[in-house]
């Protein structure tokens, strides 16, 4: 009598198919991890990433989009505007990027699985650039209002501080915007989560952290993300939500908070 054997999933079906919710924030955190430690091999002295910002800023003056400068200024000029800004940048990142995706995840879990697969390519062409072009933010360029470069040494920690030619600070929340809009077309929730990236970048350029064309550069990684998504997953049918709208409403909050906190305890 032959016995029936149980074969193996493929690692392309463990990739097309949507995990319960823990198991997908845990391969969220680790595609951020594996992010953050794979940039950290790639930077460069302070000069060279000085002079590699500084050529964008060239080619941003020489096509009339050179707003970095005026937008540094309008931030500054309110000080509790740039402090609450700043707290944004630095601590609300991950917290919004893991409480919308935990929603995603309950939403619509049929085609979630896709969604994070787009999480994760949009980051390959992320280190490619950081890589090939390593850019100081604008706050360290000597000929932007309120300059400060740090001390010569910027190395030693785990960290990649000449990691600012690609804005996935803004490239994530397009993913996400399009990710909502994808999963409830006709849902005026999912189509104002178009604010979020816009909002990202007012704050990225404003304090000083990004240039339009690192915005650029975050918005073609979601592209090459979503793309990707679409080769290994073909066309995903829409599901049905799995959860209530409260139970979707204190994942997300959960999520966010833990991310949140691990955040700030990285950060400080």
């Amino acid at each position: 009598m032959l016995q029936k054997t149980r074969v193996r999933p493929s690692l392309i079906g463990a990739v097309r198919r949507t995990h319960s919710l823990p198991v997908e924030m845990l391969l969220l955190t680790a595609v951020v991890a594996v992010w953050q430690l794979a940039r950290v091999p790639f930077e460069t002295s302070l000069a060279d990433a000085i002079a590699n910002s500084d050529r964008l800023v060239d080619a941003e003056r020489a096509l009339g989009v050179l707003i970095e400068p005026d937008a540094i200024r309008a931030f500054a000029a309110h000080p509790a505007l740039l402090d609450s800004a700043n707290w944004f940048y630095s601590h609300m990142d991950e917290t919004l990027v893991f409480g919308a995706y935990a929603a995603l995840r309950l939403v619509e879990p049929v085609r979630f699985a896709a969604m994070r697969t787009a999480f994760a390519i949009a980051h390959l062409p992320a280190i490619a650039v950081v890589a090939g072009y390593p850019a100081a933010p604008p706050r360290w360029l000597p000929g932007m209002p309120f300059a400060a470069p740090p001390a010569a040494d910027i190395g030693g920690d785990l960290r990649n501080s000449t990691a600012a030619a690609v804005s996935l600070h803004v490239g994530i929340p397009i993913l996400i915007a399009a990710s909502a809009i994808w999963a409830r077309p006709r849902a005026p929730l999912a189509w104002a989560t178009v604010l979020y990236p816009a909002l990202v970048g007012v704050v990225i350029v404003g304090t000083g952290n990004h240039l339009l064309a690192d915005i650029a550069a975050g918005a073609a990684c979601a592209a090459v993300g979503i793309a990707g998504a679409r080769l290994v997953h073909g066309r995903v049918p829409r599901g049905r939500r799995t959860a209530g709208l409260l139970v979707v409403a204190g994942a997300a909050a959960l999520a966010a908070g833990a991310a949140y906190a691990v955040n700030a305890a990285l950060v400080g």
